[in-house]
């Protein structure tokens, strides 16, 4: 599943999308550090209301999750592939299943914690709510964009873990 989904990724990437800069590294450069930050580049593209790039990001938290196993390796997955769709209503619930996948690894791997921080819209999804994962500081919330750019509340780790839609599926 997970080679048809790089499969897939990479050809989408190679259709001639614009814009593709390289995700940003942290300051480990392993494969973890590689699927956290194209994922937070994936979370910024989003804000921007953006499609650009997200085929090639996409590929990357695809590639980067190559060999990692543990919570929520396969929600990211199955999610970048969504990510990398034609449309933004797709990519971003695509990216949901995304944030799920990485808060699961995340609490599962402490140390990526360090710098990042959760989010959580309420407005999400016709009113469901959905979280997200992004570096500290300024809320850019990546399921409204532009519309509600700064909309969202800080929630703690544990919390959105406990979270009944934080449940993967």
């Amino acid at each position: 599943m997970r080679k048809l989904l790089i499969s897939l990724a990479f050809v989408t990437a190679c259709q001639g999308s614009t814009g593709d800069a390289p995700a940003p590294k942290d300051a480990d450069d392993g494969p973890k550090s590689e699927l956290v930050g194209a994922y937070l580049e994936i979370q910024t593209t989003l804000a921007r209301d953006s499609i650009d790039a997200l085929p090639k990001l996409s590929a990357q938290v695809i590639t980067a999750s190559e060999g990692l196993s543990g919570p929520g390796i396969d929600a990211l997955v199955a999610g970048a592939g969504r990510t990398a769709a034609g449309d933004i209503a797709t990519a971003r619930a695509g990216f949901k299943k995304m944030s799920y996948g990485l808060l699961a690894h995340i609490n599962a791997t402490p140390a990526l914690k360090a710098g990042h921080e959760v989010i959580f819209c309420p407005m999400a999804f016709n009113n469901e709510g959905a979280h997200w994962i992004q570096k500290q500081g300024d809320i850019i919330n990546p399921y409204h964009g532009k519309m509600m750019l700064h909309c969202g509340d800080r929630v703690s780790w544990e919390d959105a873990a406990k979270d009944e839609r934080a449940a993967l599926k």
